[in-house]
This record gives structure tokens, C-alpha cells and sequence, in this order.
């Protein structure tokens, strides 16, 4: 493990291989462990796997910051000018928010299952988990927290708890659990975001891969099609039969479909 020092603290990294700059950002509430099964899969790439702060074994926020300055301070911290960035949902709202404030320092981008990073929840599946999550927060139950999380984003709105991969369900609620005991805080510090991401998509110029697992909310489809179709050099793939964390349970797919991009445009 390696560190980024900052003002406030650290932020830990791995860093593996020579070559093509690929930076690794990982979900909400999850730590870079999620990408385990990719890290070493990059022959002739210096993968570069990011704990956003809160997260893992980077330090928690105590002020207001931006995740996608973080992104830009890793990539000072070992002299790299631009980078291609991969992000699981809330790491996919990083890269694209990177592209935006920092467009200089992107090469091109992957994202998975997000939209932009004003991103909104409608469905009713999503909005009530929400609602009894934050009921679990207010009482500080924190297994029936991370249970709410599993069920909205391992799950998903077309299975149960007992059909999706078990596997990647128990990864997923060891790495919930290390960052509620971690790093939760009564008065967390929420981060930043670009100015009005939606509306400026269109400025969005390096080549950008979508993707989506099949079994994925509603609201996440409806987000990553604008993203789509919003961004000038974008593709879409839909992952069949899979769900939110597409990584975890398709690793040799999502590998495969990155390699791709990466061939296609590097």
C-alpha cells in the first residue's frame, strides 16, 4: 500500500504494473478492495487503485473537499499528467466530474452503473431502502444500515437476498462494515461535486465506455443512458443477467470490455 499525503491526511493507494496510467475508483460505502479480481489484469498498465476519502485505509473527512481533486492529487504525487479512470458508481460520478473541472488530466474514461454526480433516486425500491436505511442510521443499527445496502446494490430490484452471487454479497458487507466502524461520523463531510454536471456532459471530450448490468435500478439505466447520450465519443454496454456490482460478478467480462476501450483508443 502507498500513500498521498494531504493536508489533513493521507489517501492509500495501490499501485501496480509500468505503462498506460489507468486509474481505479471505487463505489460509495465500499473501499478499493472491490476491485481485487482486475488489479493485476493489465498487462502494459500502471494500475493506480484509489481509497476515496472516508474510505478503506484513507483517512476520514473533517472539511469540505472535492473527490475528483483527490484524483488530480494522486496523479501529482507520482508526476503522471493524464490518466484513463475507471469508476464503479460513485468512483464512476468521480471520473466524469474529474473529465469536467480537470479535463487536461483524463485520457478517457470507464464508468459503471452511475450517472452524473448529481444523481437522483425515483424508483420505489431505491427510495423506501433509502428511507429504512437512514431510519437504521438514526438509531445506529448498523447491520440493519449495511443489510439496506446490500439489498439496493448487490441485490437489486430483481432479486433477493439469498439469489445474487453470496460471494460477492459477504465481500460487500465486510468492506460496508469496516467503513461504518471506520469512518462514520455524526456530522459526516459530504464532498463536493462540479458545477451543474448534467448540463455540461457535452464538454465531456475523451472517449467514455457506459456500463450497466442488466438487473441494475431503473433510475441507474435512465442515468447512465443520459450520460450516454449527452457525451460526445460515448459507447453503452449492457451486462445480461448481471446486477449493480458488474466487477464482482462478472470480473472476466468487465476486464474484457475495458481491455477493449483501451485497445480501441489508447
Amino acid at each position: 500500500m502507498n500513500r498521498v499525503p494531504l493536508t489533513e491526511g493521507e489517501l492509500a493507494y495501490d499501485d501496480v504494473g509500468e505503462g498506460l496510467p489507468l486509474v481505479f475508483l471505487h463505489d460509495g460505502t465500499l473501499n478499493r478492495r472491490v476491485w481485487e479480481q482486475q488489479l493485476h489484469r493489465f498487462a502494459g498498465c500502471r494500475v493506480l487503485n484509489l481509497d476515496a476519502r472516508g474510505h478503506g485505509e484513507s483517512f476520514t473527512p473533517m472539511t469540505p473537499y472535492q473527490r475528483a481533486d483527490d484524483v488530480v492529487a494522486l496523479l501529482d504525487h507520482l508526476g503522471i499528467e493524464a490518466a484513463f479512470l475507471v469508476g464503479q458508481a460513485m468512483g464512476g460520478t468521480t471520473a466524469l466530474d474529474t473529465a469536467l473541472d480537470h479535463p487536461d488530466r483524463v485520457r478517457g474514461i470507464v464508468i459503471s452503473g452511475c450517472g452524473a454526480s448529481d444523481q437522483y433516486w425515483q424508483s420505489p425500491f431505491i427510495v423506501d431502502l433509502l428511507k429504512l436505511q437512514m431510519e437504521a442510521a438514526l438509531r445506529r443499527d448498523t447491520d440493519a444500515y449495511i443489510e439496506m445496502y446490500l439489498r439496493m446494490w448487490v441485490d437489486g430490484p430483481h432479486r433477493g437476498p439469498g439469489e445474487a452471487d453470496p460471494s460477492v454479497r459477504e465481500r460487500c458487507r465486510e468492506m460496508a462494515l469496516h467503513t461504518a466502524t471506520h469512518h462514520a461520523r455524526p456530522d459526516p463531510v459530504l464532498p463536493g461535486r462540479a458545477e451543474r454536471p448534467w448540463d455540461r456532459l457535452s464538454e465531456v471530450d475523451v472517449p467514455l465506455l457506459a456500463l450497466v448490468g442488466e438487473l441494475d435500478c431503473a433510475d441507474v439505466h435512465e442515468m447512465v443512458e443520459r450520460v450516454v447520450s449527452a457525451v460526445p465519443h460515448a459507447k453503452l454496454d449492457e451486462f445480461a443477467g448481471t446486477g449493480h456490482m458488474l466487477n464482482m460478478e462478472q470480473p472476466g467480462r468487465f476486464i474484457t470490455a475495458v481491455r477493449e476501450f483501451l485497445e480501441g483508443v489508447a
